[in-house]
């Protein structure tokens, strides 16, 4: 939720989303987003370049006018974009973007958006863009965007545009732009220098559903008729080194059909998030820079992905992989890195030209009750300064706790492992006890952390006792019916599925180093997966079992042992496998995975398992068939949301004071240590 400020922007956000919110339910909400732009679109341009005598200028205000007395708007304001579209200066030429619904399911939610928008005169076009930034926040906070590509928050979006600092006359790309965060941050970059007119930007949305967001965000931050295009990374890869700098945060794990037909930097047998990187790597012309967001395990993860990150190394394209805080993107608590790519020596300076520099910027952020961490401006500007220093040869680059200019022989020695926690240490002082102050530091933090998470919590725990005294309606369903046709947001088919057998899987398929993870009983708490002691079978072996290969929002459950233990799959366990003695839920788009682990973790639920399982007490199991019997409460989805987002965020705490309980024994056995130490 976006609370109460001093910033225009953010109240004027606040209120359009409120105006807005009690008209999701019941109805499908695709479209809403376009329209919303749409209108902030046509209220910039009014504001800046019409006159009262202009006939759209008055369409506008008549729009306005009807808004205001309840009368819907809808009329006025197609009338108003069509004739802005024929004026000089208006952003977008006319287009299914500048669309503005059926007319039917959409006047009521438009005529309090527009009234509420009325309220605020003036806006001006730096805070229109803003507002947009907020909406697409709060629709990504919402689970209300479209699906494949995650919402790039300022902070990060900020932060990939300084370290690649594109200038004057620079072709700049997104090749996986999700609603073009991260293009308008370039954007915003750029007009601040003036320079905004003499740049082109190529855009690219892998879920067609973006093009229409993404086309009005860039035109709100002053890119002239911006071409958004739906993805088409195979063709990209027929055309290479086009571009200047290439600026995205694509989808982890998702491959590049036409990928083996080509050969980079690397062998093709490379995973979703090297064939992203070398994608990036691939359309910089000499001398180009790029800034990509990775997964963290794309860092250090061993087998093909080490030889891959050993070849890149060894061909200078890594400039710099930057650590980050865990729960910077909304609905995941996935940690990611940034990594910088440099095409040729000309991207790099003559100082720097056999090293890399690797930043541990975990510490950075802070979280409010409000989710998700925020990167602040001098979060950003920190990091951005050390690459810079870095850039310019300094000598003060490397910073204990923070930074460190790393040889390409130890990072070839270390098989190509470019985690910014393996080569950057804290200082360590006189008898260890900089180390211990460190670690008391990082105590402190994670204290601060659980406390403003009971913050939220209490919010929360309102909201949830609210909910119970007004009652829920529910039906009951078995979970077979829940999962008996329809398809996900993303179009996968929905199902009920068990695990592969023990003779697709066996004890000598698995490899020591590296490959994906397969998900077994053990590997399942009521709070997440457990990464520990997990085992990893080769990428051609995943392969082949693509069936049993687990995707965002899927519910993976332990069909023995403690039953009802499940956990939902979120980006971070995008591609992983569903191993032997686990079944997969992927539930319909009208059931929220968040919800529906929770009902199976339920008291109720766990009763129901238990009655109905087979082996001893030690070791319970149930069949696929009895799972299907299960009887399912099921309310209306923005029921089951709340409901969801209250568990997991219970989940979260108890994450946190586990991680907090496990610092304060290490810090207990490292101060004996330090005490004793001569």
């Amino acid at each position: 939720m976006i609370g109460k400020t001093a910033d225009p922007a953010a109240e004027v956000a606040d209120r359009l989303w409120r105006v807005y919110a009690p008209y999701r339910r019941g109805r499908s909400t695709a479209g809403d987003l376009d329209a919303m732009l749409a209108i902030l679109v046509l209220a910039a341009y009014a504001g800046a370049e019409g006159r009262p005598e202009v006939n759209f200028v008055n369409r506008w205000r008549r729009a306005l006018a009807e808004a205001a007395v309840g009368f819907s708007p809808l009329a006025d304001l197609r009338a108003a974009l069509q004739e802005a579209v024929r004026r000089p200066g208006f952003p977008l030429p006319w287009s299914s973007v500048l669309e503005l619904g059926d007319g039917s399911d959409d006047a009521a939610w438009m005529t309090a958006f527009v009234a509420a928008l009325d309220e605020t005169p003036g806006l001006g076009g730096t805070a229109v863009a803003d507002v947009c930034e907020l909406l697409l926040q709060r629709h990504a906070v919402e689970g209300a965007l479209p699906g494949g590509e995650f919402y790039t928050p300022r902070g990060i979006a900020d932060l990939l545009v300084d370290l690649a600092d594109p200038g004057p006359g620079d072709r700049i790309m997104d090749p996986a732009c999700g609603p073009g965060s991260v293009l308008a941050a370039a954007a915003r970059h750029l007009a601040e220098r003036g320079v905004l007119d003499d740049n082109s930007f190529e855009a690219y949305a892998v879920d067609r559903d973006n093009v229409g967001p993404a086309t009005l965000n860039l035109a709100l931050h002053g890119v002239s008729m911006p071409q958004v295009e739906p993805a088409d990374p195979a063709a990209l890869l027929r055309s290479r080194g086009r571009v200047d700098r290439v600026l995205s945060n694509p989808p982890f794990n998702q491959r590049i059909e036409g990928w083996g037909h080509e050969r980079f930097i690397a062998p093709p047998e490379s995973s979703g998030s090297f064939a992203w990187l070398q994608l990036a790597w691939s359309q910089l012309k000499e001398g180009g820079t790029a800034a990509v967001v990775m997964p963290a395990r794309a860092a250090w993860a061993g087998g093909a992905e080490a030889r891959i990150r050993r070849e890149m190394v060894a061909r200078g394209a890594v400039l710099a992989v930057v650590a980050l805080p865990a729960h910077l993107f909304a609905g995941t608590n996935i940690a990611v890195h940034v990594w910088v790519l440099g095409r040729g020596h000309r991207s790099r300076s003559a100082y720097q030209s056999d090293s890399v520099i690797l930043i541990d910027a975990r510490g950075t952020g802070s979280r409010s009750s409000e989710r998700p961490r925020v990167l602040s401006g001098e979060d950003v500007d920190r990091i951005a300064d050390r690459f810079r220093l870095w850039l310019g040869g300094s000598e003060e680059v490397d910073e204990p706790g923070f930074s460190r200019s790393v040889s390409y022989a130890e990072l070839i020695e270390n098989a190509g492992n470019l985690d910014p926690r393996t080569y950057v240490g804290t200082e360590s002082g006189l008898g260890g006890t900089a180390d211990l102050s460190g670690m008391l530091a990082d105590f402190e933090r994670r204290s601060r952390e659980t406390s403003e998470r009971g913050v939220e919590l209490a919010q929360i725990a309102g909201a949830q006792d609210q909910l119970a005294r007004d009652g829920v309606g529910y039906r009951s369903l078995l979970l077979k019916d829940v999962v008996s046709g329809g398809s996900t947001a993303s179009g996968r088919p929905v199902r009920l599925l068990a695990g592969p057998s023990g003779s697709l899987v066996r004890a000598q398929d698995y490899v020591e180093i590296g490959g994906i993870p397969v998900v077994m009983p053990k590997d399942i708490s009521n709070i997440g997966f457990i990464v520990d002691g997990i085992k990893y079978i080769s990428e051609q072996h995943a392969e082949r079992l693509d069936r049993f290969r687990l995707s965002r929002g899927d519910v993976v459950v332990a069909r023995r042992g403690d039953l009802g233990r499940c956990a939902v799959v979120s980006e971070e366990q995008q591609g992983w496998v569903c191993g032997t003695g686990c079944f997969v839920i992927v539930p319909p788009v009208t059931v929220d995975s968040h919800y529906l682990a929770a009902f199976l973790r339920s008291p109720e639920a766990k009763e129901w398992l238990d009655a109905h399982a087979t082996g001893s007490l030690a070791l319970q199991t149930i069949s696929l068939d009895v799972l299907g019997m299960l009887p399912v409460a099921l309310p209306d989805l923005d029921t089951q949301r709340s409901i969801g987002e209250a568990m997991s965020s219970l989940d979260a705490h108890e994450r946190l004071l586990l991680d907090q309980l496990a610092a304060m024994r290490d810090i207990r056995s490292k101060a004996l240590s330090s005490f004793l130490r001569e």
